[in-house]
């Protein structure tokens, strides 16, 4: 494998691994507010909490991202990074719809993810 490729695979298993990390932090903290934060189903939250290290490090060691961008949208993108007169704003702009997309994603069935990706 070259070693651009070795530098990019090591760089997301770091990626992979302080995501992990962050969540189940987050998580044992408190888990409505990482479920928030993190916009993972309660059944997701409860996997990660109950995970070892060499779990989350293993989980980790994957060749793909396991986080995901939430605004997946183009136009959410240019929104929420245009100038605006008042940073707070985008800030409360970027929750409600953050809250928005988990609210929509709780409230459909949870479905496995084979299923999703066929």
């Amino acid at each position: 494998m070259p070693m651009n490729i070795d530098k990019q695979l090591q760089s997301i298993h770091n990626i992979n691994l302080s995501y992990l990390l962050l969540a189940q932090r987050l998580i044992m903290e408190d888990e409505t507010a990482a479920s928030f934060r993190l916009g993972l189903s309660e059944s997701t939250i409860s996997t990660l909490k109950e995970l070892s290290l060499s779990q989350l490090i293993k989980l980790s060691t994957t060749n793909q991202v396991i986080c995901r961008l939430r605004f997946d949208e183009d136009g959410v993108i240019g929104r929420l990074t245009k100038e605006s007169r008042i940073d707070g704003l985008q800030q409360i702009h970027a929750g409600i719809l953050l809250s928005t997309d988990l609210l929509s994603t709780l409230t459909e069935p949870e479905m496995p993810a084979a299923k999703r990706l066929s």
